[in-house]
């Protein structure tokens, strides 16, 4: 059925989208409390995760100016890993408005990063090995999508599949080593130029910040953008509406595909080489980034904005834990109670405006 125009939906996660009134307001004034709480808190935790390292890392005897944390080296390396993340977080982000999942974002950066690198060791001009690369990304983001739009495989299954296969590929593609971008193992004008800053801001997290800006006004202010909150909000009336759910789910997961084969090459130019290993359980920091952000699993319900704070936290968290020696693992748990809390209060919330 062809797209029709749908009104705009009020900003994701406010109180006019999210509140249902009652006769009492109680339910619906705690909602939106507790949604306003939630933006509030990511922001909370995040300055005083900042503040608890900065402490942590003065040199004994010296002041807070001198902390390793907020040394300007340490800010532009936790900025040149949140653009990594932070790129495949905001692919991410669009298929979980829909309601789905993409597993396989993490092994498509691996993969994407690998046949890159390979084609420019090999002489292929940078331009076409980019555009070649991207091109394969995004095909496999279609296929995800023509898979779970058409043919009806759960997401979740889809995307665990392909990211077993790209993983494989990956491997089997590199010969399980590490390939650099040129014969002699220098670094390229395009690395360097990933490897720079501008006016102290990492180039790498300059795309990012444009790349978040296009996804953003794609999402707020676009006919399509529309349609995706529809989608994640009830699929069968999107579709009475005259939204083209297919073409939907195809431009989600497609938008994921792309933009995890762009994470793939900004990661390349970064190391300046390409590894089968890069990108692993990335698919899980992405879906942990939207999710802290404000994004539902449940559909309708995530922005940009919430996403970059999400990998914010993310970020700030591994780099802080390295730097202060304590186990890498302390950060995964303390990702996975946020995870789980958010969650559970997201279903709470789920219910309680199911039931005004």
């Amino acid at each position: 059925m062809a797209d029709s125009p749908l009104p705009a939906p009020p900003a994701a996660g406010s109180a006019a989208q999210e509140t249902v009134r009652d006769s009492g307001g109680l339910s619906s004034w705690l909602v939106a409390r507790v949604d306003l709480a939630l933006r509030l808190g990511l922001l909370l935790i995040i300055i005083i995760a900042a503040i608890f390292f900065t402490i942590s890392t003065i040199p004994q005897g010296g002041n807070i100016t001198q902390a390793t944390f907020i040394s300007g080296g340490n800010l532009q390396d936790i900025a040149r890993q949140m653009a990594v993340i932070g790129v495949i977080a905001i692919g991410e982000t669009f298929v979980i408005v829909t309601a789905g999942i993409d597993l396989s974002v993490g092994s498509l950066l691996g993969m994407t990063g690998v046949l890159f690198a390979l084609q420019s060791v090999a002489g292929w001009p940078i331009a076409l090995a980019l555009c070649v690369a991207l091109a394969f990304a995004l095909v496999i983001g279609l296929i995800n999508g023509f898979l779970v739009s058409a043919v009806g495989v759960p997401p979740f299954i889809v995307t665990l599949g392909f990211l077993g296969i790209l993983r494989g590929g990956a491997y089997l593609l590199s010969s399980g080593t590490n390939t650099a971008l040129t014969p002699d193992a220098s670094t390229p004008p395009i690395a360097q130029w990933a490897g720079s800053a501008y006016l102290g801001i990492p180039t790498l997290f300059i795309v990012l910040a444009v790349v978040g800006v296009m996804a953003q006004i794609f999402l707020r202010f676009t006919r399509r953008g529309r349609y995706i909150y529809a989608q994640g909000s009830n699929p069968e009336s999107a579709r009475r509406a005259g939204i083209n759910v297919r073409a939907t789910l195809l431009t989600v997961y497609a938008i994921s595909g792309l933009l995890a084969g762009v994470a793939g090459v900004m990661l390349t130019l970064r190391l300046n080489g390409a590894n089968p290993n890069n990108g692993l359980s990335y698919e899980l920091d992405a879906i942990a980034a939207a999710v802290l952000g404000g994004a539902s699993l449940f559909g309708a319900k995530g922005t940009i904005f919430g996403t970059f704070l999400g990998v914010v936290l993310v970020n700030v968290l591994a780099n802080g834990i390295d730097l202060i020696n304590i186990d890498p693992h302390v950060q995964q748990v303390v990702e996975g109670v946020l995870l789980i809390a958010i969650v559970w209060v997201d279903q709470w919330r789920k219910r309680r405006v199911a039931s005004v």
